[in-house]
């Protein structure tokens, strides 16, 4: 598997932030919000460059989901949306006992400790699924919504870095 299939998964989600910068809202749950947006930069901005650093990935998950849970009401079911599938992906890659920092070493060629070529192979398929998974136009609706409302709410363009 190549690593442009991990960051097209990221871009789908976790990747809307890969860009924040700039900007203030109104309000302090805004301003927390718009916060919140900012500081997340630094976990997701290395999935959008040539060579991610996919070990700190559970790390921007991680924020991912507090965003999520702490995000407004205007954009909260985009946000659920989105936290849903990055929720879905990490139960798929553990029900075939993959880990998110299992990803980094698959994109590269290598394998995982304690996995063989073969096993491998017969995971691919369900792996393959997993990420088509997330393929579905839902996802880019709901990052749209988000990137359009950081920015007339925040101030921040979540397409630029």
């Amino acid at each position: 598997m190549r690593t442009t299939a991990i960051l097209t998964t990221l871009v789908l989600s976790a990747g809307v932030l890969a860009g924040c910068g700039g900007g203030g809202g109104s309000g302090s749950s805004s301003n927390a919000y718009c916060q919140d947006l900012k500081d997340a930069k630094a976990d997701f901005a290395t999935f959008d460059s040539s060579a991610p650093d996919f070990n700190k990935l559970d790390a921007a998950i991680n924020r991912f989901h507090k965003i999520a849970g702490d995000a407004p009401s205007a954009v909260s079911a985009d946000w659920k949306t989105l936290d849903e599938a990055l929720s879905g992906l990490q139960s798929d890659l553990k029900d075939l006992g993959l880990s998110l920092k299992d990803l980094g070493p698959i994109t590269q060629g290598q394998l995982p400790p304690g996995m063989t070529a073969s096993d491998l192979a017969t995971i691919a398929p369900k792996l393959q699924s997993t990420f088509t998974k997330l393929s579905d136009p839902k996802f880019k609706k709901a990052s749209d919504a988000i990137e359009k409302h950081a920015k007339s709410a925040c101030g921040i363009d979540l397409t630029k870095n």
